[in-house]
């Protein structure tokens, strides 16, 4: 068989395509200037092994994107539904047998071959994808307030799910998901009925720590240690602000880390302390900008989708990305409590990676299937019916459709 170059092809958004190298570029870099210390107390000392697996996860992650961007996005319409309820049901698995993983908190799975296994980075994606269907069936219909209202309950489903056992990830997902429902037309007195009670409750647990859940007593003491500064503790929070502070505004050179191997997660929750340690301030600026660009390309994708489906789907994988990155840098640099979440791109992972990347793939499709520069508009035309047929078909059956 004749190898055809064309069939390879990269397709989509070529500023997001650059951005995505260059961060995973900068994660290479910087996993292995920083995972000294979780190398040689979990791997024995074998720095070269750990490295090869994060290189092999940033090559698997390079494929999935590939593969994942050239899916018709459209597709995932017909297997959305589906896809909810089975993220829904492994979270619940995971909820009440996690236990059974070689890590101590409940989100985690053992799975053969896989390994350790997050079903809260797959459910984050699929919530995403299935709330860009519903607001694309209902347009303008998310004003009606029992529509924006149905539509939370089953955000809330997920949330509820994650929420015992990460709290940050939950309020993550549920943050995002306002977001994309905002922008899609709900008005913002009915979204602060839904707001309330959530606030509410998140507050009466940080306040009465373990009256409901265990698990809010680790949230209110990381809360309480945060608000409450102590330079003489000895956290990880304190020793990456030491970090930060050698670093200056050029820092102090890549591979040069100190206080890294102070850091159980420096390559990890902790990254972008490191970033800053060995390239400073100007570091720090040229990754910020990079997911400011990247939320800059995914709103002008947006604007310029003409489907409804495809413009959610973009907004929603978009804001989770950029989210999860400011909450990440956050933390680094002390702004908010420690909470666990990874820089996306960056940080050393295997779940999170994966599945950020195959969103990624997801959010290229889009953008391939929308010309920015306006050419090929009967392409677009043709992409948009498409679109247009199978939420159409589903919006048939929306009245009949009581449960998921």
């Amino acid at each position: 068989m004749k190898f055809n170059a064309a069939n390879f092809k990269v397709k989509g958004d070529r500023t997001i395509w650059i951005i995505y190298i260059v961060l995973l570029f900068i994660s290479l870099l910087e996993v292995y200037s920083a995972m000294g210390k979780m190398v040689y107390e979990k791997q024995g000392g074998d720095i070269i092994r750990i490295f090869l697996k994060h290189f092999g996860i940033i090559l698997g992650g390079l494929v999935v994107t590939y593969f994942f961007h050239l899916i018709r996005y459209q597709w995932y319409s017909k297997f959305i539904k589906a896809a909810y309820v089975l993220s829904t049901i492994l979270l619940g698995f995971t909820l009440l047998w996690g236990q059974f993983s070689t890590k101590a908190a409940d989100r985690w799975i053992e799975l053969p071959i896989i390994g350790q296994f997050q079903p809260s980075e797959i459910a984050k994606y699929v919530l995403i994808l299935y709330v860009a269907k519903r607001l694309a069936i209902l347009k303008d219909g998310i004003k009606e307030r029992k529509n924006l209202l149905g539509l939370m309950g089953w955000v809330a489903l997920t949330c509820i799910l994650i929420f015992p056992e990460n709290f940050s990830m939950s309020a993550l997902i549920f943050v995002g998901c306002l977001l994309v429902v905002y922008i899609a037309g709900a008005r913002l007195k009915d979204m602060m009925i839904v707001i309330l009670p959530i606030v509410i409750l998140a507050a009466f647990l940080f306040i009465f720590p373990q009256t409901v859940l265990e698990r809010s007593s680790t949230w209110s003491n990381r809360v309480e240690s945060w608000w409450y500064f102590d330079e003489n503790d000895n956290t990880q929070a304190n020793t990456a602000a030491m970090a930060i502070s050698t670093g200056g505004l050029f820092g102090k050179g890549i591979g040069d880390t100190t206080h890294g191997r102070f850091l159980s997660e420096s390559h990890n929750d902790f990254i972008f302390a490191i970033i800053l340690e060995e390239t400073g301030v100007f570091g720090g600026i040229f990754v910020i900008t990079l997911y400011v660009v990247l939320l800059a390309r995914t709103n002008k994708i947006a604007q310029k989708s003409k489907g409804l489906f495809g413009r959610y789907i973009v907004i929603g994988i978009g804001f989770m990305i950029t989210l999860q990155a400011i909450v990440n840098m956050s933390v680094a640099t002390g702004i908010i409590p420690v909470t666990g979440q990874t820089l996306p791109f960056i940080s050393f992972g295997g779940t999170s990676f994966m599945i950020t990347s195959a969103a990624l793939g997801i959010l290229l499709n889009v953008s391939a299937s929308t010309k920015l520069d306006n050419k090929n508009e009967e392409t677009d035309d043709m992409e948009s019916s498409f679109e247009k047929l199978e939420l159409e078909n589903d919006n048939l059956n929306l009245e009949k459709d009581n449960s998921i």
